[in-house]
């Protein structure tokens, strides 16, 4: 908590959080009558008991399906549309997201003292969508903008892409700058250096995490597509298992939460995962990555490309899909033991499957057992501010922080394993090389150049 909220709450009658009210003061969660920021202890008068004993348990789930209808179409809509407008999806959820919080930590008499103070968060949290963005599109685009731009364009974006670091830094240094000059009151230099430190640390959790789902729309929308459905699946799994089974409270700090949800979430969703990744691996629009073979278009998806071998279904047996698992697990465990063990659990020789049905099922369990965690984590935290929900946008559900804490965690776990696992690292991009060429001298650029000619004679390739 921000060292301004905790001095505040500290004195006995002020609420930790104050939220803006309709007539544009402030007010206290706990006098907000029906607002989701009231003092935690479950919706409609449920409190603290376990989801099957809720009595409003039907009228709560009558309210969370529609919404989660409503989300899933329109979600289902904008993926149609393309990569641009699942792109844009992304940065407004990010958006919504970074609001939420900064609007937890408000308190807007000292804001009033305090001119630009909104307008700074929002300047620093601009300037690392600038850092973070750049540093991964700038491989994929550079080309394009060197090739295909005209000429002073495409100068002005290879200096851009060049010195993209330096000028994020300069930029994070000029709302530096700012903030200092903004430091008047001696009263109020604890709340603005709270909020400075806020700001960063929502800057951490949030962008650094959710731009990962940007890169991986790039690498083709299957591989955003499927992390966020499987963990939405795994959700409604394990909540529908708790609302009819659960008994057993799993951890403390989200009472509602249940071994029996928690388990039998984890069992449908390895189930179905693999049967959903062959479904989205027949989709050329799902699996093409964004490059210059497949360029990004404002709708639409990717417009064709080479189908990669990971999504060809082929005869496989158990033992090369589990050799990858026995070689992380080598100085753990028997030789052939983990082959032995699946054939006799599957009473199966061999198998037709792809190596993306293979990587779901990490990514399933990935989604059952750790990104839950994140949920968890935002139940503690919101427990320490004495709320329930981060805001009320989505009936049944809360705000967009609500229900996107769980994806954050898979977003960040999802790309790492793509670049490790999955793509090549060894390889450079184009983009990647051009950087480097960008500061070779005019002597040694023409070197390159004859070299690469040669080249291209040696290879006996011609140019498009």
């Amino acid at each position: 908590m921000p060292p301004a909220l905790r001095q505040r709450a500290s004195r006995g009658n002020v609420s930790p959080i104050e939220t803006r009210n309709t007539n544009g003061g402030t007010s206290s969660p706990r006098a907000n009558g029906g607002s989701p920021r009231t003092r935690i202890g479950g919706s409609g008068g449920s409190g603290g008991k376990l989801l099957v004993d809720a009595p409003s348990k039907w009228k709560s789930l009558v309210t969370r399906a529609s919404s989660a209808f409503a989300m899933i179409a329109g979600f289902v809509t904008i993926l149609a549309a393309g990569h641009v407008p699942t792109i844009l999806l992304i940065f407004i959820i990010q958006g919504l997201m970074v609001r939420e919080l900064f609007a937890l930590a408000v308190e807007v008499r000292k804001e009033k003292d305090v001119p630009w103070f909104r307008l700074q968060q929002w300047y620093f949290y601009g300037t690392a969508v600038f850092f973070t963005y750049g540093r991964f599109l700038k491989h994929k685009w550079l080309e394009s903008s060197i090739v295909k731009a005209p000429e002073r364009l495409g100068a002005f974006g290879l200096f851009m892409f060049a010195h993209h670091s330096f000028i994020s830094y300069i930029g994070w240094m000029v709302g530096l700058v700012l903030f200092v000059l903004s430091l008047r009151s001696r009263g109020l230099y604890l709340y603005q250096f709270g909020q400075f430190a806020w700001t960063h640390m929502i800057i951490v959790t949030i962008l650094m995490q959710s731009s990962c789902f940007v890169a991986n729309v790039l690498e083709g929308m299957i591989w955003f597509v499927f992390p966020v459905s499987i963990v939405f699946f795994n959700d409604a799994a394990a909540y529908m298992c708790g609302f009819f089974f659960g008994r057993t409270p799993l951890i403390k700090i989200s009472p509602k939460k249940t071994w029996e949800g928690f388990i039998g979430g984890l069992i449908v969703t390895l189930i179905v995962a693999p049967f959903a990744a062959a479904w989205m691996q027949k989709y050329e629009w799902l699996i093409c990555p964004v490059d210059d073979k497949s360029p990004l278009r404002l709708f639409g998806g990717a417009s064709g490309c080479d189908v990669d071998p990971l999504f060809v279904a082929k005869e496989v047996t158990v033992g090369s899909i589990v050799g990858g698992f026995e070689s992380a697990l080598g100085w753990m465990v028997p030789h052939g033991w983990v082959a032995t063990v699946a054939r006799a659990l599957f009473g199966l020789e061999t198998m037709r499957v792809s190596w993306f049905q293979v990587h779901a099922v990490v990514f399933a369990s990935f989604a059952s057992i750790i990104a839950p965690f994140g949920g968890f984590f935002a139940s503690g935290f919101k427990r320490a501010f004495k709320i329930k929900d981060f805001s009320d946008t989505i009936p049944g559900h809360g705000g967009i922080t609500d229900r996107m804490d769980c994806q954050m965690v898979m977003a960040l776990f999802s790309h790492l394993y793509i670049t490790n696992f999955i793509r090549q690292p060894g390889l450079m991009t184009v983009g990647q090389l051009l950087l480097k060429i960008e500061f070779l001298t005019n002597e040694n650029l023409l070197r390159l150049y004859k070299a690469v000619g040669k080249m291209i004679v040696t290879r006996g390739l011609k140019l498009p």
